[in-house]
């Protein structure tokens, strides 16, 4: 009671302020996942259809043609693999910018870790690469008692065209499958229960996947290869550290495979 006997004034208790709204984000794991399964899927048929070109005039102009062979042979077959890395890469890039953009509230720079980190963290990274494939190789020769594996030798001799060889093998390839498996796919994993460990790993998998032409052996190097990759791309925050790396690494094994065939012609 106050002096004057009446009672104290009171006020309404303020009103909790709103809880904001949590900031959007990528994709969920399963979303991420069923997207992903389509952009393999055109990712597939874009190299299907160059199997369908090399395909028919094969039929058309040989009578009683060896489909297994023939088959078996497409699979070792350079300017076979330069021409579905380059078809397929417009098409992977494209669903990959769509599938990134159709979720609202998150730009696709950010999505796909579009963000530069620096050149030198750029550079450490590709030295760590290095490193790494110095070490793989160590090993391939003392269980193998050779590095270069013989589909590479297989691929380079009958690329017929080598440059656009060495443009699908380096740059192309690199860019596609870095934004689509550490760009994409990665990024909704991240953000999913599995965490940032889940993402390192399911995308490593997925990129050994993507790589069936090789034995068991290489599918294994590449998979640990992938790990690294995606550690860079964990670390970084961005994109742009796996590109380099990866790049590096086609690099150095085109230029392995040139030295082997170079040293392997007779003399004279």
């Amino acid at each position: 009671m106050t002096e004057n006997g009446q009672g104290m004034e009171s006020y309404p208790e303020p009103m909790p302020a709103p809880s904001e709204a949590p900031a959007p984000g990528p994709w969920g794991f399963w979303p991420t996942v069923g997207l992903s399964l389509v952009i393999t899927i055109a990712y597939t048929l874009a190299q299907v259809a160059v199997v369908v070109a090399f395909t028919i005039p094969a039929v058309t102009q040989t009578k009683d043609l060896d489909i297994e062979a023939f088959a078996e042979g497409l699979l070792h077959n350079g300017l076979f693999w330069s021409l579905a890395i380059c078809v397929a890469a417009p098409v992977t890039i494209v669903l990959t910018l769509v599938c990134a953009a159709a979720r609202k509230g998150v730009g696709v720079r950010e999505y796909l870790a579009l963000r530069w980190p620096g050149g030198r963290t750029i550079a450490m990274w590709c030295l760590i690469q290095l490193a790494f494939i110095a070490c793989a190789d160590g090993l391939t020769y003392l269980f193998r008692g050779r590095i270069v594996p013989p589909f590479m030798v297989d691929v380079y001799q009958t690329a017929y065209f080598v440059p656009l060889l060495w443009f699908a093998f380096v740059v192309v390839a690199p860019v596609t499958e870095e934004l689509f498996i550490r760009g994409f796919l990665f990024r909704g994993i991240e953000r999913s229960r599995l965490g940032p460990a889940g993402a390192i790993v399911l995308s490593s998998l997925a990129w050994a996947a993507m790589h069936t032409q090789y034995d068991l052996y290489s599918i294994t190097v590449i998979c640990l290869g992938g790990l690294l990759l995606g550690y860079a791309r964990l670390r970084s925050r961005s994109v742009y550290p796996a590109i380099a790396m990866h790049l590096v690494h086609n690099l150095v094994a085109t230029i392995e495979v040139a030295i082997w065939l170079a040293l392997a012609q007779p003399s004279g």
